[in-house]
C-alpha cells in the first residue's frame, strides 16, 4: 500500500490570507494519523509549527482559534469583539513506548523456563 501526505490551505475567513498549511501525516510507532499545522511560509525552511490535531476539521478551527488569539482580532465580521472560535484541544503526541494492553515479547518461552 502507498500513503502520500495529504495538504490543504487555511485561509482567513473574510480576508482570503493564507493563515496556516495543513498536512496528514502518519506518526509513531504504530502510525497514527496527525493532521500537522506549519505557517505559510513560501521557504519551507522558515515554516515554523503551529500544532497537531486529530482530524482535519479540528486542526481548521484549532488554527483558526490561535490566529484570533495571535492577532487579537475576531473572525466575525468587523473583527471586533471576543474570540469567536473556541480553542480545539491538540493531539497528543504519539507514544513511542509500547501500547498499554499490548501483548510484551517474552525474554524466554514459558517451557525453556
Amino acid at each position: 500500500m502507498t500513503l502520500r501526505p495529504v495538504e490543504w490551505e487555511i485561509r482567513h475567513p473574510l480576508s482570503g490570507e493564507l493563515v496556516a498549511i495543513v498536512r496528514v501525516v502518519a506518526l509513531g510507532a504504530r502510525h497514527e494519523w496527525y493532521a500537522r499545522a506549519v505557517t505559510p511560509e513560501d521557504d519551507r525552511a522558515r515554516r515554523t509549527l503551529i500544532g497537531y490535531w486529530g482530524s482535519p476539521d479540528e486542526a481548521h478551527q484549532g488554527v483558526l482559534a490561535l490566529h484570533e488569539r495571535r492577532t487579537g482580532r475576531s473572525l466575525a465580521p468587523g473583527g471586533e469583539g471576543a474570540p469567536s472560535v473556541p480553542l480545539v484541544p491538540m493531539k497528543p503526541p504519539p507514544d513511542e513506548q509500547r501500547q498499554r494492553g499490548m501483548a510484551a515479547r517474552p525474554r524466554r518461552h514459558a517451557a525453556r523456563a
